[in-house]
């Protein structure tokens, strides 16, 4: 073209960092899809997409360096400005730019902006050259700077996923923060300094999770660390981990030292490009306390319909603030997070905060009973009754799986907001995890809050019940001491109430905790005064699992005269509860074959094995099956012992403790 000279190829591309730790996957991943490109004929574009201060344009800088092949016509670079102070990058200024760099002279360059697009897409049409657009915007920003013909390399950064690109044939390629040890070296080469002591490498590691993997914030740190005479990383850690406000504390190390960038100002950019209501969707969502947010959270936190939050989480993605673990959960990046409180602190007020979290609290609070009664139907006194919500049990069940974690911080949160009643119905939701799925950790953490909330808020009644359910999870743990204690201060309640059936109950653990732990005469001591309450309440059910209770404490205690008695009056009552009536008559089997009476002792635990076969409980089968093998023992046939004990391994899950005692009988036996 007589409007263009012929200059030197260009090599505009900023130079690469020097402190650049390889990223060999996601590297790989543009490479395949550059060749993939080529070898189809048309040209590679590869969006290289992630938040702000990840290392997005060092990444696609070191590429293209890495990669001279792909600029047989020069490398071009553009800044778009996509999230600056300023606005963005006019895209006539920038059609201007890369024009000039072809050798066009300013009096030819075109007036409008699309004869400008098609002049530069006709002069790169015989060329191959590798283009980097950082910091796009918008797709719309992008296209208009693509080149023309086939075999360019065009890489894009931005802070947003620019999808509609793909119809351009783009791929995506999203950036996370470093892994830890890529961070540690990251530390290293920025602060120029190598360390072998153990101490110093520790701290390193834990700078490199304090400062959530982002490169800036990396940087700055090590360059801090450098720049200070007898520098330390243990000194640095202890800075940032005890610093109230982590942003601010990094910006503050970076200031100090004259670095430019700051991640909080990165931040602040990406923030300030938000529409308001995506703004302050992000701010309410640092209200919460979990680490899953759905859009049911952000409907609550903002007072927004859930169609409308849904969408808001998905634009906060999108622009790389939130990030989407599956489809419809997110959580924030650990630093975005303290971002999001920042802003929130400087533009919402106590009021639209406190509002906010009662209604979150409420919401799943009545979520956390209606779960519970779908999977507890038959309890019948509970502390409120709400509309249901669930289905059925199973989708009652997965509800609790997916937000146990979010329900256990929200009793926290609740607790601490004075939400007395939403944090005791939040727990309540919680029992069946640990009923059914064993979450024993899991409850006591939210069993303290709810603890803490009933006494505050001087409700008795619910305190006893937590006492009592607290104690049983103290004991499915091995806790003795916490549970005997908890159920020693749950009686003295509903003694002071005078609720005798709760005090019998509670009584009834007692014993069955110190029968289980070997404690025999405390047991029985229990277990009395457990029969004397049930003897005053007239609960007959209650009254005969005692009976069983005291039989096996006495048959323990080596008195089975006394033990007979008690397991005799005890099953008549257990008609109609089958699976209470087989645990008795397994007693009765291992009493009346201390008595010596093995034929009798026989036809009780057959009969209880078939009841438990019936109820379908593997661990009560186990115990029948062990107990015929006593019986088998005792009258010489070791090989019908042996099956009985092999029957009783079979019955039990492989991580049950029983197992070990079974196995140590199978062995003796011959």
């Amino acid at each position: 073209m007589t409007a263009s000279t012929s200059p030197a190829e260009p090599r505009q591309l900023p130079p690469p960092s020097p402190f650049y730790v390889r990223r060999s996957s996601l590297e790989r991943r543009i490479e395949t899809a550059v060749e993939r490109a080529h070898l189809e004929g048309r040209n590679a574009l590869v969006v290289i997409t992630g938040p702000a201060g990840v290392g997005k344009s060092a990444l696609a800088a070191r590429f293209l360096h890495d990669h001279p092949r792909l600029a047989g016509g020069g490398h071009f670079f553009v800044d778009l400005q996509g999230f600056t102070p300023g606005p963005p990058t006019d895209p006539h200024r920038a059609l201007e730019g890369l024009l000039h760099s072809l050798g066009t002279e300013p009096k030819f360059v075109p007036t409008e902006l699309q004869e400008r697009a098609a002049w530069w897409r006709s002069a790169t049409t015989r060329l191959r050259v590798a283009l980097l657009l950082d910091d796009a915007l918008s797709a719309a920003q992008v296209r208009v700077l693509l080149p023309g013909g086939a075999g360019h390399t065009i890489v894009v950064t931005s802070r947003v996923r620019l999808t509609a690109l793909r119809l351009d044939g783009a791929v995506i390629v999203q950036v996370p923060p470093l892994e830890t040890e890529e961070a540690v070296e990251l530390l290293r080469r920025s602060s120029g300094e190598e360390t072998t002591d153990g101490m110093e490498r520790d701290a390193m590691r834990k700078i490199a999770s304090l400062c959530g993997g982002f490169p800036v914030a990396l940087c700055t740190v090590a360059l801090a660390e450098s720049d200070e005479k007898g520098g330390s990383w243990v000194r640095l850690e202890d800075e940032l981990r005890t610093a109230q406000e982590r942003l601010a504390r990094l910006n503050s190390i970076g200031e100090r030292i004259g670095v430019e960038v700051s991640l909080r100002g990165a931040f602040d950019l990406s923030y300030e490009s938000l529409a308001p209501e995506q703004a302050r969707t992000y701010r309410r969502l640092a209200w919460h306390p979990g680490v899953e947010i759905t859009p049911l959270i952000a409907s609550r936190l903002t007072g927004d319909a859930p169609p409308k939050s849904e969408k808001a989480l998905r634009d906060l993605a999108r622009q790389h603030l939130l990030i989407e673990q599956t489809p419809g959960r997110y959580r924030f990046h650990d630093l975005l997070r303290l971002h999001a409180e920042e802003k929130a602190a400087e533009y919402e007020n106590d009021e639209a905060k406190e509002e906010g979290i009662a209604r979150l609290a409420r919401t799943f609070a009545e979520l956390s009973i209606a779960a519970d009664i779908a999977l507890r139907p038959y309890v019948t006194s509970r502390i409120v009754k709400v509309d249901p919500a669930f289905a059925d049990a199973a989708q009652a069940a997965r509800w609790l799986d997916a937000e146990k974690g979010n329900l256990v911080d929200l009793i926290d949160l609740a607790g601490r907001h004075d939400l007395f009643q939403e944090t005791l119905w939040l727990t309540e939701g919680l029992w069946s995890l640990f009923l059914h799925h064993g979450q024993a950790h899991l409850w006591l953490r939210a069993g303290e809050a709810a603890v803490l909330a009933a006494r505050r808020s001087e409700d008795e009644r619910t305190l006893g019940r937590l006492l009592n359910k607290r104690a049983l999870v103290h004991s499915h743990l091995g806790r003795v001491e916490e549970a005997m204690a908890d159920l020693a201060a749950a009686e003295e309640i509903w003694s002071r109430r005078e609720e005798w059936k709760r005090v019998a109950q509670t009584r009834q653990r007692r014993g069955t905790l110190a029968l289980d732990h070997g404690d025999l005469q405390e047991a029985v001591g229990f277990l009395e005064d457990a029969l004397a309450a049930d003897e005053h309440t007239g609960a007959e059910h209650h009254r005969a699992v005692t009976l069983f209770l005291l039989g096996r404490a006495h048959l323990a205690t080596g008195s089975p005269e006394k033990a007979l008695g008690f397991l005799e009056r005890a099953l008549p009552p257990l008609e109609n509860s089958l699976y209470n009536r087989a645990r008795a008559r397994i007693a009765l089997g291992s009493t009346l074959l201390a008595l010596s009476r093995p034929e009798e002792a026989r036809r009780e635990v057959e009969a209880a094995l078939r009841e438990m076969v019936e109820h379908g409980s593997g661990p009560g089968q186990s115990e029948a099956w062990e107990t015929l093998g006593e019986i088998h023992e005792h009258q010489g046939d070791l090989g019908a012992a042996r099956t009985a004990y092999e029957n009783a391994l079979e019955s039990l899950d492989e991580k049950d403790p029983a197992r070990r005692r079974v196995q140590e009988r199978l062995d003796g036996s011959g």
